[in-house]
């Protein structure tokens, strides 16, 4: 499994339909139709692979497709909207595509996967699976024989005639855990990649490593590929235009990565973006389609986040050509409608002053006015009611938030700065400097909150000295962490009887928001603390806090078990499941 993200199993909204014959090539009435093939590296059907349909905003399954024993595969939907379109394979990378099918078509997509890269050294190769409930923190250490094999026999249930596993370390990364070269068959691990299943018998099951079966394509042939049959299709250009975007964003964080490894001060990347900008504007003289020119103005504008520059002139079209209806919003890696806000501020910037005033700018309390209305569209208007759910809460938000002189005067700031610091380089130097605040291993940072509902008291790390405790940054206004709540009250409800103590501290800007909202559909009856002053303040700049949700696990002994992505929707129940049956499985 990529510990970076996992699927998550809902129910199917969509349906697994078989491989439509020659007279079924038009799209069926209300239906859109994927087809095509999925190969491994080699050109040839891989051993067990599938194709998965996800909802684009959770992650959510809506179909799967086992491909056949020839690469074909198809999978339909009465839906429509933005989806992710997911390839996965044993012995494979899996990687995703988006798809847009915002009316009834037939499409056909052909994939080639790209083969694992393995580990150079296979002395620390670990196995996990059904006997350590899949531990990443307490797998079985695999040891070298002298034929050159790697082996372990674990215990299982003595009713079990199988048990499966994966093997931590073989991969290159070191972090992902994948299939073995023992298998009697294979099973999908919900995040990517593959279980091997093996049979068990009294009680226990011997899991073999042979390093000569492993398959190491050369890599001048190895190249990942997804191509659209008719690459004019409209969902064909957009997931270039998207595919595009992710290469630039891949090629800042390798330069931000490069600059950790010299242990440079990350307070800038070395990495251009103007010409991406340049191109991008120069399509739309030319591009007429209303999807396709909405995406490049959404690209366009989440560019400043990582230091490019976007002028008002720009902003304007992103606030006049892109609806509160856009399916675009539904996309989390865009940021949602709240990027709305940026858009109006930057479209009416402040007016120059002289060389050496200082005086603040004051914010257009007008601007933020229309940013509340679309958002308030947005609410009514859009099809996915996750996103309406969201943009209701960030419209509410800024209505108080005008009423707050100052603090609007300081968002109109960030927005109209010369040379702000781009918001993607302080979350990544929160998230991987090597000397960022939350590290896993290391003690937890301090703080100190006042609780909710009595400012006589104050949590603090010692205060759960020797227990295990969720301490989860949110505010109701922000739709994600809204979006987290399900599996929140989850892990409250599985966990907090085995110990789990959970402290969620809000940057909202009244308390009363806060009871509020618990007076709704989720209760949260756990620990409630808040941070006074929301952004202003001091701790959560100390602390990192750069955006929410934000999560982090400290265990018993005060230090940090596990931070941020391990600790969000899907993953958040295993990743809190293991720490706490972690002393079990040691025993």
């Amino acid at each position: 499994m990529n510990t970076a993200r996992a699927g998550i199993v809902t129910g199917l909204a969509l349906l697994a339909l078989p491989i439509p014959s020659r007279a079924q090539q038009g799209p069926r009435p209300g239906v859109t139709v994927v087809t095509g093939t999925l190969l491994g590296t080699d050109g040839a059907p891989m051993k067990l692979a599938h194709v998965h349909l996800l909802d684009p905003r959770t992650g959510g399954l809506v179909a799967r497709a086992q491909v056949e024993r020839d690469g074909r595969y198809a999978l339909a939907t009465v839906r429509t909207g933005v989806f992710r379109l997911e390839f996965t394979g044993v012995d494979h990378y899996s990687t995703t595509v988006p798809l847009m099918a915002m009316s009834p078509a037939n499409l056909v997509v052909n994939a080639r996967l790209q083969h694992y890269a393995y580990s150079d050294s296979l002395d620390h190769v670990t196995a996990l699976g059904d006997w350590n409930h899949n531990s990443f923190a307490h797998t079985t250490p695999l040891v070298r024989q002298s034929d050159g094999r790697y082996t372990a026999t674990v215990k299982v249930d003595s009713a079990a005639d199988s048990v499966a596993y994966e093997l931590l370390g073989l991969e290159a990364s070191g972090s992902r855990s994948i299939n073995g070269t023992m298998s009697d068959r294979w099973v999908y691990d919900e995040g990517g990649d593959y279980k091997s299943v093996v049979a068990a018998r009294d009680g226990s099951a011997t899991i073999v490593f042979d390093p000569s079966k492993l398959e190491r394509p050369p890599k001048e042939g190895d190249t990942l590929s997804v191509v659209f049959a008719d690459p004019g299709s409209p969902a064909s250009r957009l997931a270039a235009l998207w595919r595009d975007w992710q290469a630039q964003q891949g090629h800042w964080q390798d330069s931000l990565q490069a600059g950790i490894r010299r242990h440079e001060a990350l307070t800038r990347v070395n990495y251009d973006l103007a010409p991406f900008v340049a191109a991008r504007i120069a399509m739309l003289g030319k591009e007429r389609d209303a999807l396709a020119r909405q995406l490049i103005l959404l690209q366009v504008l989440q560019v400043r986040d990582f230091g490019g520059n976007l002028d008002s002139v720009t902003a304007g079209r992103v606030v006049r050509e892109v609806p509160p209806t856009s399916p675009w919003w539904a996309l989390p890696e865009l940021g949602g409608p709240g990027r709305i806000e940026a858009a109006y501020a930057l479209a009416h910037p402040a007016p120059r002053r002289a060389a050496g005033d200082t005086t603040p700018a004051h914010a257009d309390t007008a601007v933020f006015r229309q940013a509340v209305n679309y958002l308030r569209r947005v609410a009514e208007e859009h099809a996915d009611s996750t996103v309406r759910a969201m943009a209701k809460r960030l419209a509410e938000s800024l209505e108080r938030l005008m009423h707050d002189g100052r603090r609007l005067d300081q968002m109109y700031a960030q927005y109209s700065a010369e040379n702000p610091e781009p918001p993607q380089l302080a979350l990544m130097r929160a998230m991987y400097s090597p000397n960022r605040v939350w590290q896993v291993g290391h003690d937890a940072p301090s703080f100190q909150f006042p609780a909710l509902d009595d400012t006589t008291v104050t949590y603090s790390p010692a205060s759960f000295a020797g227990k295990m405790v969720l301490v989860d940054f949110w505010a109701t206004w922000c739709g994600p962490c809204v979006g987290e709540m399900q599996y929140l009250q989850a892990a409250y409800d599985s966990l907090a009887p085995r110990g789990l103590q959970m402290l969620s501290v809000s940057l909202d800007t009244a308390r009363s928001e806060v009871r509020k909202y618990r007076d709704g559909q989720w209760k949260m009856p756990w620990m409630h603390a808040f941070a006074t002053g929301g952004w202003d303040n001091d701790q959560l700049k100390r602390l990192e806090i750069m955006m929410i949700p934000r999560a982090f696990l400290i265990g018993r002994d005060g230090k940090v078990l596990a931070v941020d992505n391990d600790l969000r929707g899907e993953r958040l129940l295993p990743t809190l499941r293991k720490a706490v049956e972690a002393p079990a499985v040691q025993q």
